[in-house]
């Protein structure tokens, strides 16, 4: 179960909920109509959903559905999710979040610069946006081996060691999930979500 890589089509960024089921563009949601339900609830409204809001739903949702070792996120303390180089996103991510609890812990949104040598395993959550493949290689190094949730919409990301990498193909946001770096990051990924998926 935990070897290859995962791909899982989701919603358009541009799917609206009040449209009719004859609207053309429902026809595209209809095979991932639990898919969307399960990943957009992040989200205030579902409606005239920005491409920024959309990632921080699906970056939040992640982190609802991700289990980390006991004693990594102590009692009381924030789960701590680390944005690197999308100001957007990590805007959207702080709405998203707010007034929001996950396993009895508040959520705090940070910016991060992606600096060699950086300490980065105090972000429970990373994604990683805005910088090139290298800069991105650099951040997993950074955590290798270390139970952080680690996303990002950079091409070859999983490649490279992360958990999970967005994506657009044909308007929809989708996603791979690389199982051995979930498995190395000694984390666990809901089966309501990774049962969505299917493999490349």
């Amino acid at each position: 179960m935990w070897g290859g890589v995962l791909l899982v089509q989701q919603a358009s960024s541009s799917w609206n909920p009040t449209r009719r089921a004859h609207s053309p563009a429902l026809v595209h949601i209809t095979c991932a109509a639990a898919a969307v339900l399960l990943l957009v609830q992040g989200l205030p409204s579902a409606q005239d959903v920005t491409e920024s809001a959309l990632k921080a739903a699906y970056i939040y949702n992640f982190a609802k559905f991700t289990e980390w070792p006991a004693g990594v996120v102590p009692a009381a303390q924030p789960l701590a999710l680390c944005v690197f180089g999308d100001a957007d996103v990590g805007d959207a991510l702080k709405r998203a979040v707010k007034d929001r609890v996950l396993a009895g812990h508040p959520m705090a949104v940070s910016h991060m610069a992606v600096t060699a040598g950086a300490p980065q395993s105090t972000c429970h959550v990373m994604y990683v946006s805005g910088v090139t493949a290298g800069q991105a290689a650099e951040v997993i190094a950074g955590v290798r081996d270390v139970p952080v949730l680690t996303l990002s919409d950079v091409e070859g990301f999983t490649e490279r060691g992360g958990i999970a990498q967005f994506f657009f193909d044909n308007g929809q946001l989708r996603f791979t999930v690389q199982l051995e770096s979930i498995k190395r990051a000694r984390l666990r990924i809901s089966s309501r979500l990774l049962s969505l998926a299917r493999r490349r």
